[in-house]
């Protein structure tokens, strides 16, 4: 099969699950979202297990885990650059027609529990994986003096994390995230760590 039909697929099959749960996406709904027939559908992927497995790995997995340039000099630069990550993510969403994407990845994320196997496994290693690069730009900002030597690097990178985590979910139940209101708590939390001297 080819890649754009790949393409026909995921994305459309994406958008079902954001918005319904994994039963209530059937093949019909497939057929009508993505155009094709239900024979090209399940030539490349066999089941709607694996169209849904194809999906988590793309738009939760991989979208996740390309890492973050930990070696950009300083804690603050680093921030922005993790904005920018999370508003390229939101365009992405936004230009597939996803208004509130943080509702329905939040609904995802729970239903790839339920019916991908090993999803919490891989999860944590990616919630883990990002934890760790901030932990390294934090230790490096301490080490520097960048922020204060009092900071525990662990604790700080936990606090940006949640920070971000906290405000996305909070967020779904509206209109989805605001990276303005995330700029802003990021910055202020910044500089009551920031080393003074």
């Amino acid at each position: 099969m080819k890649n754009y039909n790949i393409e026909r697929i995921l994305e459309p099959a994406f958008k079902l699950f954001l918005m319904y749960n994994y039963e209530s996406v059937s093949t019909a709904k497939l057929e009508e979202a993505t155009g094709l027939t239900r024979g090209a559908i399940f030539y490349k992927y066999k089941t709607k297990e694996s169209i849904f497995k194809a999906v988590i790995d793309r738009y939760v997995l991989d979208f996740h885990s390309k890492p973050i340039n930990t070696n950009v000099g300083k804690l603050y630069d680093f921030i922005d650059l993790y904005l920018e990550k999370v508003n390229a993510r939101m365009f992405k969403m936004h230009s597939m027609g996803i208004l509130n994407i943080h509702r329905g990845y939040f609904n995802l994320l729970y239903q790839a529990v339920q019916y991908y196997p090993n999803f919490d496994i891989k999860v944590t290693e990616m919630f883990e994986s990002g934890l760790k690069q901030w932990e390294v730009v934090v230790k490096h900002a301490v080490e520097s003096g960048e922020i204060k030597s009092s900071c525990n690097a662990y604790e700080v990178a936990q606090t940006f994390r949640y920070l971000y985590s906290g405000l996305s979910f909070e967020n779904s139940l509206y209109l989805g995230l605001d990276v303005d209101r995330l700029r802003i708590l990021f910055y202020s939390y910044y500089n009551k760590i920031k080393n003074e001297n």
